[in-house]
């Protein structure tokens, strides 16, 4: 079965974790990107209106009654400038002011934002309105296509959740640098352990001061003293057997030629087998 790498292993496990979380901040970003865009947005609708709503109050007006020849269309000065559509109503709820190529919404007595489908088709259209202080009291909408604001959205987000797009493969390779140098103690404790000589009496003798390491050196150390006490001790076992067979097997040998040498007949066979017992 093929051997797994421990830095493989790390890595394995730290570039998941950091997937998950990368994607997670990423959607983060993504998600606040749009919700900011469209808070700006709505921001700046609120702040047209209150302008119009000034201009209105202290005399000010703005354009002709609908029927009036439209504006000439002003070229854009900034990529993430946006169209605003204009109404202005008076208290009874005719029409004196109409900028823009917006529907005319209905006319109602409500102040604030909302989100109005106007048009044939149906097209959705984000408003705000309020009324003027007066006299005389006008009610002033402002009006921005939702199509284009949430193009807008969009294109603000993705600027927004770019940078974690490289931000993953660059974490990922400072990652694995960073676990390669991390792991170099342990690789020259594996390099100390393969060198080691067990039969030599000495254990490892390279320093590794990392805490962690402290408990195997020693472990692998005691198992080197272990070993080396073991032989010591078959050594003694073998002398001391030595010692204590060599008198009595002598005694046989001298016996054996005792009787070979001695003057009655004795069998050479048996003598043979004494011997070589």
């Amino acid at each position: 079965m093929r051997q797994r790498s421990l830095f493989g292993h790390l890595l394995a496990w730290s570039l998941g974790a950091l997937a998950l979380l990368w994607a997670s901040f990423l959607a983060a970003g993504y998600h606040t990107g749009r919700h900011e865009t469209d808070e700006l947005l709505d921001g700046q609708l609120a702040s047209v209106a209150d302008l119009v709503a000034r201009l209105e109050a202290g005399g000010t007006r703005l354009a002709t009654a609908p029927g009036s020849p439209p504006a000439a269309n002003l070229p854009v000065q900034h990529e993430y400038q946006q169209a605003m559509r204009l109404v202005v109503w008076d208290s009874q709820g005719r029409v004196l002011v109409q900028q823009g190529d917006a529907p005319l919404p209905p006319f109602s007595r409500s102040e604030g934002f909302a989100t109005l489908q106007l048009g044939t088709p149906p097209q959705a259209w984000r408003s705000f309105a309020r009324w003027t202080a007066g006299p005389p009291e006008r009610r002033v909408m402002v009006l921005i296509d939702v199509a284009g604001r949430t193009e807008l959205g969009w294109d603000i987000a993705s600027q927004v959740a770019a940078p974690g797009l490289w931000l993953l493969p660059a974490l990922a390779l400072g990652l694995g640098l960073a676990l390669r140098r991390g792991l170099r103690p342990l690789r020259s404790l594996f390099a100390d352990v393969q060198a080691l000589q067990v039969t030599q009496d000495q254990g490892l003798q390279s320093p590794h001061p990392q805490a962690e390491f402290r408990s195997m050196v020693t472990a692998i150390n005691t198992l080197v003293q272990r070993y080396h006490a073991a032989l010591a001790r078959e050594r003694e076992l073998a002398s001391e057997l030595a010692h204590e067979l060599r008198t009595p097997l002598s005694a046989l040998v001298l016996q054996a030629r005792a009787l070979r040498d001695a003057a009655a007949p004795v069998d050479p066979a048996a003598l043979a087998r004494l011997e070589q017992d």
